[in-house]
């Protein structure tokens, strides 16, 4: 493989840690981009030139669904991958780039992350909302300086009420407003909404990748456009969540990002029934709970806060929220 080159995960467009009949949909899908059906993509290419792109496809599936095979070219791939790591922390060092950005030798940002669709507080149209995690994050900041906080996890009490919404809203405002450089980090690898809903990325590599051991860290994170605000997407669900997050690679990652970011927030899992919320606990300083208004029972609101583990509580946000609901809330 030459250098700048995809790899075979890259071209079929799955993950390292993709299942066999995930690398066999890939591969079909690819395959069909150059039959006769798939006219836009069969007309560019002369009949010789779609044998000799199936013939490549072909090969890549061989590789990937042969569990050897694949085991070799995954060794070759995390080889070539520090050789790179290594050349670039040297330019980069020398160059005194930001150490979480990658270009390539025409010095143009080689995997841009953008948003699927625009984050509220980006829209000026509801001044009044944007003001709301302008004041959350004043609270917080003040909370986190007196604690000497540096990371916390955002997370609710059952799902949808809301959190990954609040995550994103509030770390665009600190980022984007009061100049903070911020990474979140998305730990419901379960159920990864803002990998597939909210943004659009370039690298191959994400937490997972990261606490498996197949990526470095700096491989997986990116900033978004034009922003201080950066993200370590899950990229992929996994299974077995619980261990990955109770993993010295994930307390080793969280104390990495603490140097080098002046906030680390990290997208939560529902702290009920999963146990993953316990093993985060290890590695962040306090714990934000979102409540949507309105909709979650008081009783399973007290039962979510009491039951958060070693770190510390720094408040409630209370989603959707007048008047009327603040006070059916308060106890």
């Amino acid at each position: 493989m030459q250098k700048n080159e995809k790899n075979y995960y890259e071209i079929l467009e799955i993950s390292l840690s993709a299942t066999p009949d995930e690398i066999e949909l890939a591969y079909r899908k690819a395959k069909t981009l150059y039959s006769e059906d798939s006219v836009a993509v069969y007309s560019l290419y002369t009949s010789e030139e779609r044998e000799q792109k199936l013939s490549e496809l072909l090969d890549m599936y061989s590789t990937l669904s042969d569990p050897s095979k694949r085991r070799a070219y995954d060794d070759y791939l995390k080889a070539e991958h520090i050789e790179k790591r290594k050349e670039w922390d040297v330019n980069s060092v020398a160059s005194g780039k930001d150490i979480f950005e990658e270009y390539t030798e025409a010095g143009a940002f080689r995997d841009k992350l953008s948003l699927k669709k625009a984050i509220t507080v980006m829209d000026n149209s509801d001044p009044m909302f944007s003001e709301k995690y302008r004041i959350l994050f004043n609270k917080l900041e003040q909370m986190c300086l007196k604690n000497s906080f540096k990371s916390f996890a955002v997370t609710s009490a059952i799902k949808g009420e809301g959190k990954t919404v609040t995550t994103l809203n509030l770390a665009y405002i600190m980022a984007a407003e009061f100049k903070k450089k911020v990474l979140v980090i998305e730990s419901d690898l379960r159920n990864p909404a803002i990998s597939s809903d909210y943004l659009n990325m370039g690298r191959l590599y994400g937490l997972v990748d990261v606490l498996k051991g197949d990526a470095d860290v700096r491989s997986a994170i990116n900033r978004l456009e034009d922003t201080n605000l950066y993200f370590l997407p899950a990229r992929c669900s996994v299974k077995n969540s619980s261990l990955l997050l109770d993993s010295p690679q994930m307390r080793n990652l969280m104390t990495r990002a603490r140097e080098d970011f002046d906030y680390v927030i990290v997208d939560c899992p529902p702290i009920l029934p999963l146990v993953d919320i316990s093993m985060i606990s290890k590695s962040i300083d306090a714990f934000l709970l979102v409540v949507r208004a309105g909709s979650t029972p008081k009783d399973i609101v007290k039962k979510a806060a009491k039951s958060l583990p070693e770190a510390g509580l720094l408040g409630i946000v209370l989603n959707g929220a007048d008047h009327m609901h603040m006070n059916k809330y308060y106890y």
